[in-house]
């Protein structure tokens, strides 16, 4: 009983570890800074150029990026003459791939939406590169024999494209 109380109160005092920045004692394990720089307060999302034959993709890429930068970073889409930084791309490459088809009929019943990137995210007040990707790579599945078309394949894609340049965009660690 009295072994408990004593170990208790020993990790009572001991605490979790966590502290706030700029405290001498603090644990560099557990920080409480954001994910996102705190130096950048904006980004410039222009259309990212499409170097592929599948067109209307750079729009719908572009738009999702915006979305997706807006509800999960602290930073405000801007036009790139109010900006900090500036996010360009463009879009290598476009593909469909069957995945499964129906053996009697040699119908594609799930195929993968590949799309091919590179970008660049940049500071526009000093010229420094904050992050750059070459042949960054999403896909994304639809199934053509549930009626989905590949419209559906390029919007999921694209949405999953968007959130993985935006987690991109965290802090080094």
């Amino acid at each position: 009983m009295k072994f408990a109380l004593f170990a208790t109160l020993a990790l009572l005092l001991a605490g979790c570890g966590y502290s706030k920045p700029g405290d001498p004692s603090a644990n560099s394990w557990y920080q409480w800074k954001s994910l996102y720089r705190e130096d950048v307060k904006s980004v410039a999302v222009p259309i990212f150029k499409n170097k592929s034959y599948d067109r209307g993709v750079e729009f719908s890429l572009s738009k999702a990026l915006v979305n997706e930068v807006e509800m999960r970073t602290p930073y405000k889409v801007m036009p790139r003459d109010h900006a900090d930084t500036i996010l360009e791309g463009e879009i290598v490459s476009v593909s469909r791939q069957t995945i499964s088809s129906d053996s009697r009929a040699d119908i594609p019943q799930e195929q993968l939406y590949i799309v091919r990137i590179n970008f660049v995210w940049k500071d526009l007040r000093s010229g420094q590169i904050l992050c750059e990707r070459r042949n960054f790579e999403q896909t994304a599945t639809f199934y053509p024999t549930l009626a989905e078309d590949q419209f559906v394949g390029s919007q999921q894609n694209c949405e999953k494209l968007a959130l993985g340049i935006v987690q991109e965009m965290q802090a080094n660690w």
